[in-house]
């Protein structure tokens, strides 16, 4: 057989990237090549399999609100568990991570767990906003404590963009949490759009993919560009196979109305009095200016808070007239804010899947 000089390089090339390498070649077989007229440098036609690292697979499955995240980690969960592999939740939701907001987050019931470990869930008080690095640290912290165990496969699901990407990028933010708190006190809410002009300037291509209104995504951009783009970054012990859920906008909006409706049913407003007699809710919405809870800031909660501040009625006091309104409102921040999660599909290079199929193509992947 007879090679050329650049099919020679091609098959070598193309050979050791999967896991080949070459031998010398033998005195014994070098000789017959010279004999035959073939130099003996193509003599590297002979190989050897060499042991590749094995890869550490880990999930993560992101969506709008409603798209039903929730429902297919649980799924992936019993596929993979069938499989031998002992799958644990990591939750990836900027508000599922507080106590006490149970209801009106969508967050999951331990009966729902069906016996799955989940983890990151109520790890911190609505009283005080759990920072992004305090985020991105415990989700590292859960993954490092995984890596041992051969069998562990982590399910990352949420609806927050940035919490994911901190943990599929591994970024490391340590000390930004200062930097964070020092923008607030520059531009607060109310100068959202200071802050936003601000970001223009020092980021322009950033800005234009942040909504001028979204204040937490223009403070997190900031943060990230002011610090380095978002400081070091930490490799994860794990690959992950990332996955967007998405029903398309107009069955989103329709399944965001029956969540809503569903969540009153089971005793949201009963959720936001408790809220409000631990952290008095409706007198700090009085009185502009003062610490905000998390709660406050939270679309289904924020416009029950609202509509009692403005009536000067305790939660339990609203009437229906009230309750419609504030229900009208909380949807269209809702459905806002799932627009606003569909734009990060890009951002995280997700896999668009059909939630008919979705759990099946997850673990045709892990095989």
């Amino acid at each position: 057989m007879f090679v050329t000089d650049g099919d020679s390089r091609l098959l070598a090339r193309t050979a050791t990237a999967h896991g080949y390498r070459r031998d010398p070649p033998s005195a014994d077989l070098r000789r017959p090549l010279l004999a035959w007229g073939t130099m003996y440098r193509y003599s590297n036609l002979t190989w050897r399999r060499r042991r590749l690292p094995e890869r550490r697979w880990a999930v993560a499955i992101y969506g709008p609100t409603s798209s039903g995240k929730t429902a297919l980690s649980i799924d992936v969960c019993e596929a993979a568990s069938e499989r031998g592999l002992r799958p644990v939740v990591l939750n990836a939701d900027s508000r599922q991570v507080y106590a006490g907001m149970d209801i009106g987050t969508s967050k999951i019931k331990p009966p729902q767990m069906r016996g799955f470990e989940h983890r990151l869930l109520d790890v911190a008080e609505p009283s005080s906003k759990l920072s992004l690095e305090a985020y991105a640290q415990m989700a590292r912290d859960e993954l490092a404590s995984l890596a041992p165990s051969r069998d562990a496969l982590p399910v990352l699901a949420g609806g927050t963009g940035v919490y994911i990407q901190s943990v599929l990028a591994g970024w490391d933010l340590t000390g930004t949490g200062t930097l964070r708190r020092s923008l607030e006190r520059d531009f607060p809410r109310s100068d959202v759009t200071g802050a936003y002009q601000v970001l223009a300037r020092l980021a322009p291509e950033v800005a234009r993919r942040v909504h001028p209104n979204n204040y937490e995504a223009i403070l997190n951009a900031l943060v990230r560009r002011m610090a380095g783009q978002a400081g070091n970054e930490v490799p994860a012990p794990f690959a992950f196979a990332v996955y967007g859920l998405d029903r398309g906008e107009a069955e989103t909006d329709r399944r965001i109305e029956t969540t809503l409706d569903a969540q009153i049913r089971s005793g949201l407003l009963e959720e936001i009095a408790e809220l409000d007699r631990r952290y008095r809710l409706v007198e700090q919405a009085r009185r502009p200016g003062r610490g905000r809870n998390v709660a406050s800031q939270t679309p289904a909660y924020r416009e029950f808070i609202r509509a009692a501040a403005s009536t000067g009625k305790a939660i339990a006091e609203l009437d229906g007239a009230d309750l419609a309104a504030a229900r009208a409102e909380a949807l269209g921040h809702i459905r806002a804010y799932s627009r606003r999660q569909r734009s990060w599909f890009r951002k995280l290079g997700a896999s668009r899947v059909d939630h008919r199929s979705a759990a099946k193509t997850i673990m045709a992947r892990l095989q």
